[in-house]
Parts: C-alpha cells; structure tokens; sequence
C-alpha cells in the first residue's frame, strides 16, 4: 500500500478557529481588570454569569468533602494515591547537582518550585473534579506554597459539590467561584484579594485559552489546551468494540473534539465504524458526540511505518497502540501527550484514575512541549564557581569571543579577572 487510505475523513470546512471577535472580547476583559480590578471583575461576573465573583469558603470545601458519598470518597481517593506516586517520582528525579566542568570550574542547578499557582478547573458542559487532581496533585509535590483553584459557578452560583469535594480531599484552602477569561485576568493581575499568581495552568474554553495566551509573560502558563484529541493505532488484535468505545469517549468531550482510528487491517477499521454507530445510538451523550464524529471523526487504513509517520506529524494529545507488543512499536512514535499501550489502556484510564496527568497538549504542539507535570512548577535555577586561577584561563578564550562580538565590557569585565 502505498499511503495512508482513508475510509472516514476530518470535516476541516468546520473545523473551529479560534475568531476574532473571542480575541477581542478577551483583550476587552483582561484591559478593564488589569485598569480596575475588582470592580471591573464583578462587573463581568455578574454580566456573564449573572452572579459576583466570591471566594469558597474553607468550611464549605470540607463540608463537600463530608457529605460525598463513601464509593466517590474511595474512588477519589485511589486517583489521589496513583496521580500523586507518579508525580512524586517525577519530583525525585529533578535533583539539584553540583558538577566539575574543568579543574577549578563547577556548575549547576537548582530546581525551586514557583511561590504560587492558579489552577484553573473547568465546569460548563461537565463537572470535571479530575481536573483538581491533575493541576493540584502536581503543584503539591513540586512544593509550591500558594495554590489558588479557580473554577465557574452553577446555576445557583456555586461549584459543583463533588469538584468542591475533590479540593477538600486535598486540603486547598483558597478557592474562588469564577470562571472564564475573567478568572484568568483575575490571577494574572491580581484584583481585591485575589492575589496575583506565578503560573496559571489548567484547560478551558476558548475565551480561556485564549486569556492564557494574553497573559503569557506576566505570568506563566502551563500551554494552550483544546478541543480533546485521541489517536487509536489499531492492528489485527485490537478488539473493534474497545476501538470505537475509545473513540466516543473522546468525542462526548465536546462538538470540536477529534478522534483517529488507524488500522493496518481494513475489516478492524469498518467493523470499529459499524460499532461507533450503535454506541451513538444508545449512549447518553450522544448529542454531543454525534456531531464530534460527524465533523471529528477520521479512519484509515495503512501499514505500521505509514501510520507513525503520520502520527508524529499530527502529534495527539492522547495516543492509544491497540496493536500486540505495543511496548515494541513505541519508539516510533515520539510526537504525543501522552501514551496508552496495549488494548487494556485506554485513555479513560489515564483521564481519572491511573496516574498520568490528563492536562495535555493539543493542536500539534506536543511537537515541542509535553504535558502538565511537577515540572512545569519548578524553576531550574543555574549557578557558576569558578576559582582565580580557572578565571585566567576563561578570561583568555571568552575575552576573544566577546571582542570578536564588539562587546567591550565583556571583554574587560573577563580580563580583569585573568590579570588580577
């Protein structure tokens, strides 16, 4: 075969681009909080939300803690043990270090974790309390002294309980009923006593997105999330029913979202269509992802070199290797958010329970950042020693190159150092 066939392609005529008038409308947003604060921030809140901007009280984080029922308490707390073991080994490897570049020369760093953080957790077409987890778990373990959640109000202007409960499980004690690009100002600028943040991490909307995007450079951010994308690679052992199981679990994120079946076996690849089509004719949330596998949706056909080839181009947010040793074809591809090998990984694993943070890159940029991580909380802070007698040999070579680039203060500064 010579390319990539498919038999089920992407609707680009309605892809969604990320218009003009949400650019604007942010811009709008973030100049009156940044020029007024908090009076700006309520006036938006109760514009668009219909409700004012309030902090969540402690107490009421625990009460929502307390009154969860026994199985969502047990359930929450496994995710808690997994996301935080794989975390926290992420932090055991970023040590700080000291090393000998040459006699009298030492170098290194220091990783030290950001003062303080905003984690932003969606709550429009569903509550997402996994989403606590994967942006506060993180922060915890990578040491940062101040962690702000911020997350929409319901229809009675508080969050949902079980996300409330999800803070409380992990003992956040500063919470704030706002949602939107006005959240993002709010801890970019600061406005009242929300202070202002070091980073701000956490998926949204497009006027969330694009807030982030506006504010990157007076604080950090974690990237730009969107619409959820998952990527199947699927040979003659992948189970159709898992393929298409995985696919709508993808799509029923949102009318934008996008899944990718590719199959080395053509009869996989019609059978997993056939079964796409009675999940979204039983399953509950099939108005949503209906219409993401009509515009979203995408099967080929090709061999294992073709499909890599492919995959690394498009660089998934979620990637899924339904193929026999999948551990063995891995190192082909080497553009995606995050993995899921064999056929009993799916991404739904990974989205709650398992251990593996869900915020992740998406629109090709895992082709230059990965995902959220006890990293993306630490500075990596680089520090130089060099003895006086060492300096006479650098000031010798680094001297030339600083002349060489016209700046005489560099020159001298080093010089100095050689001659005295």
């Amino acid at each position: 075969m010579v390319g990539v066939q498919f038999l089920k392609r992407f609707d680009e005529s309605k892809a969604k681009e990320l218009m003009d008038e949400v650019r604007g409308r942010v811009e709008d947003i973030l100049n009156q909080i940044r020029l007024e604060g908090w009076d700006a921030l309520a006036r938006i809140c109760e514009s668009l939300d219909g409700f004012a901007p309030s902090k969540i009280k402690p107490d009421e984080i625990q009460e929502a803690w307390q009154k969860l029922s026994t199985e969502m308490k047990e359930a929450l707390k496994v995710a808690e043990k997994n996301i935080r073991s794989f975390h926290r080994a992420q932090r055991e490897i970023l040590k700080d270090f000291t090393c000998d570049i040459d006699e009298g020369i030492k170098a290194g760093m220091r990783f030290i974790p950001v003062k303080s953080a905003a984690v932003y957790v969606p709550g429009g077409r569903y509550p997402l309390p996994s989403t606590v987890l994967m942006g506060v778990i993180p922060a915890q373990e990578a040491g940062v002294e101040r962690i702000a959640v911020l997350t929409p109000p319901g229809r009675d202007g508080r969050p949902n309980s079980v996300t409330l409960a999800a803070m409380g499980m992990l003992g956040i004690r500063e919470a704030w009923a706002i949602g939107g690009a006005q959240a993002i100002a709010a801890v970019a600028f600061g406005a009242g006593d929300i202070k202002q943040a070091d980073i701000v991490v956490g998926p949204g909307n497009a006027y969330v997105t694009e807030a982030k995007r506006q504010v990157f450079g007076i604080v950090g951010i974690d990237g730009l999330a969107g619409p959820s994308e998952v990527m199947i690679v699927a040979d003659s052992n992948a189970d159709p029913k898992f393929l298409a199981a995985d696919m709508v679990a993808q799509l029923e994120h949102d009318p934008s979202a996008r899944a990718m079946l590719l199959t080395t076996d053509e009869s996989i690849a019609k059978r997993a269509i056939g079964e796409v089509y009675k999940l979204l004719d039983n399953i509950r949330t099939s108005s949503v992802a209906s219409v993401a596998w009509e515009n979203g949706g995408a099967v080929a056909v090709g061999t294992l070199e073709e499909i890599s080839r492919m995959a690394n181009e498009v660089a998934p947010e979620h990637l899924e290797l339904a193929v026999e040793k999948p551990e063995s074809v891995l190192e082909l591809f080497t553009c995606y958010g995050a993995a899921f090998l064999g056929n009993y990984s799916p991404v739904p694993f990974g989205d709650y329970i398992a251990g593996t943070n869900h915020i992740l890159p998406t629109g090709r940029s895992a082709k230059f950042q990965g995902g959220l991580w006890v990293g993306t909380f630490l500075r990596p802070l680089q520090h130089l020693y060099a003895s006086k007698e060492a300096a006479l040999n650098l000031a010798r070579h680094g001297a030339r190159i600083a002349d060489a680039e016209g700046l005489a203060a560099h020159s001298l500064s080093m010089r100095m150092r050689g001659l005295y």
